[in-house]
């Protein structure tokens, strides 16, 4: 997934959430997202991912 592809993927929290799996600060995270650091890539990737197949698993589930 390209920088373009997961910016238009995330939400609001995302930088929140990744910043806790990594450790660091929401900010941080933001400024090696910009940087372009695969560590912070693979995360929000990771969060991006699983969230569409938790929407999709809560959906079929109810019938949605």
């Amino acid at each position: 997934m390209t920088i373009q592809e997961i910016k238009e993927k995330l939400e609001i929290g995302d930088y929140i959430l990744a910043s806790k799996m990594l450790k660091i600060t929401p900010e941080n995270v933001r400024t090696r997202f910009i940087r372009n650091k695969e560590d912070v890539k693979e995360i929000l990737i990771l969060i991006v991912n699983n969230r569409g197949k938790l929407i999709r698993k809560f959906h079929e589930s109810k019938d949605l």
